[in-house]
Parts: C-alpha cells; structure tokens; sequence
C-alpha cells in the first residue's frame, strides 16, 4: 500500500465528530482511504448516545467506510503489544489493525498509542470545542 497515505479511525475521533467537535471532511482531505476497525464500529455504535442525531451521523459514516476484521496477523499484533506493554486490548486491536493497512491512527488519545508500535504514526486532529 506505498504510495497511499491511510488513516485509521480511533472510537473517540467518531464520537467527537458526531459532536461537531472535530471536522470529518477535515480529516478525509488528509487521506487517500480512511477505514475503521471493527472493534471501533463495536466501541461507537455501543456508545450511550443521548442525542439521535448524533447516532445518525455515527451510523452514516460507519457505513460509508470500510471495516476492517482482525485477522491472525493482527491478533498476533495485539498479543506482543499486551505481552510488552500495558495497554487495553480493544487499543491494541486499533494499533495493529494500523499496523496491518500502513495507516496512521487517527486519535484524540496519542498517550494510549504513544511507545507501542514505533512503526505506527499518530495523527491528533484539532478538537473545536463547543
């Protein structure tokens, strides 16, 4: 995939997108494909919404982007982050899901990626508050 720029979707960029808090286009204009774990399709869709629209807008963007599945490779990923490192498994999964397409996480949380996978980038995109 050299040659492309990739970005991987965190849960978080979702949900603060859905908020108007950080701007979709913003980031889709960074990137030649954007895709999502499916560990982050399961993390947002069972986020507690109390605004319908914003759940809308999460459904609307989940299905406009690919998923991605973990396979063994990830899964072997995920396994050597948790044996070296202290980090949640559904983080892990994101970080080798990245790892797998050349992608960059896309993230409000750099600390829960950051010293992991040095052949990972982190992107932090601008939060608009509110």
């Amino acid at each position: 995939m050299s040659g492309t720029k990739n970005g991987l979707l965190d849960s978080n960029i979702l949900v603060y997108c859905s908020k108007g808090q950080i701007d979709f286009q913003t980031i889709a204009q960074k990137y030649d494909h954007l895709f999502v774990s499916v560990i982050t399709f399961m993390e947002t869709l069972g986020f507690g919404f109390k605004n319908p629209a914003e759940k809308t807008l999460i459904e609307t963007l989940l299905n406009a982007l690919p998923i991605v599945q973990t396979d063994m490779d990830i899964a072997n990923w995920v396994v050597n982050y948790r044996q070296q490192h202290k980090i949640k498994i559904p983080d892990a999964i994101i970080l080798a899901t990245a790892r797998k397409l050349n992608a960059e996480v896309v993230t409000v949380n750099e600390n829960d990626f950051n010293g992991i996978d040095p052949t990972v980038p982190i992107f932090v995109p601008a939060i608009v508050l509110s």
